[in-house]
């Protein structure tokens, strides 16, 4: 990646991934703050961020595959909080509830397929909305109101899976099940 100066062209700063990578492992080795640090499309993959504090920090299609994430928001061990108020349960499934989202997925680049379950390497138990996990709502209005194009599908999730952030008007869940298209299914 390279920083240049906006009138004339010239390359102020170059780094590679790998340097970006070492240069906050370093930051964080030494107690750096990463709050509100915009990380969006960074290649973190394998970093050690432990103890790191991403609270607030920009995550969106940041690439943290197989990063230590130790004591940190996007720790493996945290739990969902499991607020679901709104979201309807799933008759004879004790523990799970109904959701809506898009079909068309951004962070993961395809098109969620109907009868299939998605995971996520990495979930963030943040209070702050663009951290990873699969979003949803709890209605296919809400869901609209996200995103009023495209395709919208039902999808369930383990009430355990779901995280409602405190800054927010969406929810994320560690795993989806992909029921089918919203409309067909309403």
């Amino acid at each position: 990646m390279q920083i240049k100066n906006r009138f004339t062209d010239a390359i102020i700063f170059e780094y590679t991934a790998e340097s970006l990578r070492a240069t906050l492992e370093a930051a964080v080795e030494f107690g750096a703050y990463l709050s509100e640090a915009n990380l969006s499309e960074a290649n973190l993959s394998k970093a050690n961020l432990s103890g790191a504090n991403l609270i607030g920090a920009y995550l969106s299609e940041a690439n943290l595959s197989e990063a230590n994430l130790s004591k940190t928001i996007l720790d493996p061990a945290n739990i969902p909080n499991a607020q679901t108020d709104g979201f309807l349960p799933v008759p004879d499934e004790l523990g799970w509830v109904y959701g809506y989202r898009t079909r068309k997925t951004s962070a993961a680049g395809l098109m969620l397929q109907d009868d299939r379950i998605y995971g996520c390497e990495v979930f963030s138990t943040s209070d702050d909305e663009c951290h990873p996990g699969w979003y949803l709502w709890p209605t296919l209005e809400a869901s609209h109101k996200w995103q009023s194009d495209g395709e919208h599908v039902q999808v369930k999730s383990r009430v355990i899976d779901i995280h409602k952030p405190a800054n927010g008007n969406k929810w994320r869940s560690r795993a989806i099940w992909v029921l089918g298209r919203a409309g067909d299914r309403t």
